[in-house]
């Protein structure tokens, strides 16, 4: 017995029709040579689709950061840039204690991307217990998905454009990191909308209601 409510599949599949054509436009401007427009709506409605599925309107950033981490099938998003980092804790009143401890540590990854994991435990030996709290509930501002909320989203929203962020000799799996740029951001919004899309047609449910 097929338990669907036919009337619900019907508004998620509107929903998910109105939404590909949205993001399709994004591919008309960028080749239309609107490139920072394209990228900043690529960027808003990663933001947006974060926002409505975790539901937090004052850490629109996290949303942002999850949402990627979890749909854009990048891991890339989810790692963790040390210079990001660095700045990140040396910018907080909370770590100035010790951060002659913790600064060597984090120099020691040197120009690569590391896991989550990897920085948490390499740092655990060093830093007390506030310090562990508050980076369990915000270590993603070490991540590149952070480094394009904030250099390219709000650089975009804020300032109207961006220039090409790039990231030198950092390496990922051996391999050169991408630019931040719409050639990243864009197959993932992509991979994101694909994903929603499949949870809640399959479901019959919103994926903001899982």
């Amino acid at each position: 017995m097929n338990d669907k409510n036919p009337d619900k599949a019907f508004m998620i599949q509107s929903y998910f029709d109105d939404l590909e054509k949205r993001i399709a436009f994004l591919e008309k401007l960028y080749n239309g040579d609107h490139t920072d427009e394209a990228l900043m709506l690529c960027c808003c409605y990663i933001e947006a689709l974060g926002s409505r599925q975790y539901h937090d309107s004052d850490r629109k950033a996290k949303n942002y950061y999850r949402i990627l981490e979890r749909y854009s099938s990048n891991e890339i998003f989810a790692l963790i840039h040390p210079k990001q980092l660095r700045n990140v804790l040396m910018s907080k009143k909370l770590f100035k204690e010790n951060i002659t401890q913790i600064e060597p540590i984090i120099n020691r990854f040197g120009k690569k991307l590391i896991l989550q994991k990897v920085v948490s435990d390499s740092l655990l030996p060093v830093i007390n217990e506030k310090q562990v709290k508050w980076l369990n509930d915000n270590l993603f501002k070490g991540t590149m998905a952070a480094i394009s909320y904030e250099r390219v989203r709000s650089d975009l929203v804020h300032d109207i454009s961006t220039s090409n962020l790039t990231f030198g000799e950092t390496t990922f799996g051996g391999k050169p990191v991408p630019d931040m740029n719409y050639e990243l951001l864009y197959p993932a919004l992509m991979n994101i909308f694909h994903n929603l899309k499949e949870t809640s047609l399959k479901s019959n449910k919103w994926y903001w209601e899982q």
